[in-house]
């Protein structure tokens, strides 16, 4: 006998919508007198639409605003309860159809509904323009399918107006587990507590596009966004210490107990939420980027080595990669064993690298650091491509090692910490393709010798057959030219042809598998 479904007993009558009015209530004013300035002076100038977002980021690195204009914006309210139980939430989520299909739903992700994270989002009314609309909940309740009352086509745009109930899990661990959600070891980590605008995705022909559902595994990644905009009004307890996607903007006293923080962002791939009543942090700067590391008592001495590892890692990153371009970036410990994940603007740490794994904390910390130009900047799949943000990232830790200890030091870690594992791999028979979805690899040391291992000695081998002019030129242009982008491995070849077409071409036929026109065309079936 099947259980009840917990959705069935849902509201789906609208309430009025939410917004972040306390933290616009003082903009606006300022944006009124500077438009009248501009009136009495003989030169109207349009109110600038995304300025609340601008502290999020330097005025040089955001991009033009007919890019900014086919990014969603999220203007969020959430609540969380003194008994870190339940957040309660409202968003207006605004979004252009930017493919060529005309849309008459739209699909919403509930992350925290995913079983690897264990929580329950529940949508209490969905509307548009003030009215109510119908919503349905899709693929084992991890989406949230809402019907439009007029079909949106391309290039046209609309807001959903969604309210919704997080139910968060709490794990009573008595070990240290990894928990990627949830309340466990007096860390409360939200990761994508709120619903997000599924990836849609264009088929070959007009119409037969299709929303991306994949759910992943604990095994990889599950989360796969647009680059968007976030005005984040969160009321938490006041003991409650936050570790955030964005830039604080305010942060007031809402009620006795009760603490109302604003955060906006530039352009990032989700909304991150931790707390904690028992962090202590160190700040420092690299580049312009305020850096905040936060430890748990105890955990000072490594907190404070992970602060300079971060900043360190930004400074050779930005001079690689191209310009980071946040105000802020923040490191926290989480209850991820030795393990670490990346968010954007912030990257979190397992708490036993604070500790009894401490000699590993510097190389994990690299590593995430690099996410942040790695699949926050330049996004892929991290279902069916993993490979592309991991190998990369991977990658970037030995170029942090030759600058900070030298070309023999790195060597020496890629022959042990990548080609060694590789090569025991492959005698034991285990060895398997690079461009495979998650699920294919047999097991989790399958898994990580080939996505991170073989994906760094991927772009060892790009390195070594460009040369290392060119492969920090490609490093800068492949950056640059998929910023706030969704790439796939055609993308990747396309930009290495503008080095060197034959050379790419060989690379990726033996790294990756059939170019990507031979696959269309049906050779080596």
């Amino acid at each position: 006998m099947n259980p009840p479904n917990p959705f069935d007993k849902l509201r789906t009558s609208p309430r009025q919508p939410r917004s972040i009015a306390f933290f616009f209530s003082l903009l606006w004013p300022l944006l009124l007198i500077g438009a009248l300035a501009a009136c009495v002076g003989g030169n109207p100038t349009p109110v600038d639409p995304y300025a609340a977002y601008r502290p999020a980021m330097p005025a040089e690195i955001w991009p033009a605003d007919e890019v900014l204009d086919q990014m969603p914006r999220y203007e969020m309210t959430v609540d969380l309860d003194n008994s870190l139980k339940v957040l309660t939430g409202t968003a207006d989520i605004h979004f252009t159809n930017t493919s060529p299909d005309p849309w008459t739903y739209v699909i919403f992700r509930l992350y925290p509904s995913l079983e690897q994270y264990g929580g329950l989002l529940s949508i209490q009314s969905a509307a548009i323009g003030g009215r109510a609309v119908p919503f349905s909940y899709q693929d084992q309740n991890t989406a949230v399918r809402v019907e439009l009352p007029v079909a949106l086509l391309s290039g046209k745009a609309t807001t959903v107006y969604l309210s919704w109930i997080l139910d968060i899990p709490q794990w009573q661990d008595t070990s240290l587990a990894y928990r990627l959600f949830g309340n466990s070891q007096d860390i409360v980590s939200l990761p994508l507590a709120y619903p997000s605008l599924a990836v849609y995705q264009p088929g070959l022909t007009t119409g037969t596009g299709q929303w991306w559902l994949d759910r992943g595994s604990v095994r990889g990644d599950a989360a796969f966004n647009y680059a968007s905009l976030f005005a984040v009004t969160a009321t938490l307890p006041s003991d409650q210490i936050p570790v955030t996607s964005g830039t604080l903007v305010t942060s007031t006293l809402a009620a006795p107990g009760l603490s109302r923080h604003v955060w906006v962002t530039g352009p990032v791939r989700e909304f991150f939420l931790q707390t904690s009543n028992r962090f202590q942090s160190a700040t420092t700067t690299a580049y312009d980027a305020r850096i905040t590391s936060y430890w748990l008592p105890g955990d000072e001495a490594s907190g404070r080595a992970a602060l300079q590892y971060t900043a360190a890692a930004l400074r050779i990153y930005s001079d690689l990669f191209g310009p980071y371009g946040y105000a802020d970036l923040r490191v926290a410990p989480a209850p991820m064993g030795v393990r670490g994940m990346e968010y954007p603007q912030a990257f979190l740490l397992g708490v036993q690298l604070y500790d009894e794994y401490r000699a590993d904390l510097e190389i994990r910390t690299v590593h995430e650091a690099a996410h942040q130009w790695w699949y926050q900047l330049v996004h892929n799949d991290p279902v069916n491509t993993p490979w592309m943000d991991e190998g990369i990232a991977e990658y970037a830790s030995k170029l942090y090692y030759e600058a900070i200890r030298g070309r023999s030091y790195a060597e020496s870690l890629q022959a042990r910490r990548w080609q060694a594992v590789i090569d025991l791999l492959t005698a034991r028979g285990g060895d398997a393709p690079l461009n495979q979805p998650v699920a294919v690899y047999e097991d989790g040391a399958q898994y990580e010798s080939v996505v991170y291992g073989k994906g760094a000695l991927f772009y060892d081998a790009i390195r070594q057959a460009l040369g290392e002019r060119q492969f920090e030129a490609f490093l800068k242009s492949y950056q640059k030219n998929y910023r706030f982008q969704i790439i796939t491995p055609p993308d990747l070849l396309t930009e290495l042809r503008a080095y060197d077409p034959q050379v790419a071409d060989s690379l990726y036929q033996k790294w990756i598998g059939p170019l990507p026109e031979e696959e269309k065309a049906g050779i080596g079936e």
